[in-house]
């Protein structure tokens, strides 16, 4: 390892050092920025989907029942999301809080939990990204129920990532806002409103 540290300059290994911590930089500012841009997608699609309020019955658009993929990514999400809720209930103790129980997974070095949450974080961001540009707002309670997991999904980011700990806070703010928007849009639509308006999974997380 000396060897191949001296192979390098003293101002090229400063060099590169600089390189690896930009382009980490960069790699980090990108990866926020799609953040982002999906909560922006999710108001956007609630945005319309308040249009549909003055729609007529009769005109309230079908959902499309070929869209495969977008069916195949929101079985997978439900399935994760289930996961994700009992990792969380696994974590969780009742005399401490969930940001407490994964701060001390930290301090205890409990990497199999760590990785297990990251992992399943970053597959639901993935998917819920992914489902914010397949036209949702044509399924309003789904478009809730992610709404909702994001600010989850978002909290237990924050603790996964304290530099960036005032980011996901906002986040989760203004996911809260866009959930209770969209849950008085649901209860002002008439085609809406005598529907079954929370899943199960969503009742367990609001729980």
């Amino acid at each position: 390892m000396t060897d191949y540290i001296d192979f390098y300059t003293e101002s090229e290994l400063d060099d590169l050092i600089d390189d690896i911590f930009e382009i980490e930089g960069v790699n980090r500012i990108k990866e926020l920025s799609r953040q982002l841009r999906t909560f922006f997608n999710y108001n956007a699609e609630m945005i319309q989907f308040r249009f549909l309020a003055n729609v007529p019955k009769n005109n309230f658009p079908k959902k499309d029942s070929t869209n495969s993929r977008f069916y195949s990514h929101k079985r997978e999400l439900e399935s994760l999301s289930q996961e994700f809720i009992s990792l969380l209930n696994s974590i969780k103790r009742d005399d401490t809080t969930l940001e407490q129980e994964i701060n001390y997974l930290h301090f205890d070095k409990n990497l199999t939990k760590l990785n297990k949450l990251s992992t399943i974080t970053e597959k639901i961001w993935s998917l819920k990204h992914s489902l914010s540009e397949q036209g949702i707002h044509n399924h309003p309670k789904f478009l809730k129920f992610i709404v909702v997991l994001a600010q989850h999904v978002c909290f237990v980011k924050k603790c996964l990532n304290a530099e960036f700990y005032p980011f996901y806070e906002e986040l989760v703010i203004n996911y809260c806002n866009l959930e209770k928007e969209l849950s008085d849009l649901l209860e002002e639509i008439p085609s809406i409103k005598n529907r079954s308006i929370i899943k199960l999974r969503e009742e367990e997380l609001l729980s």
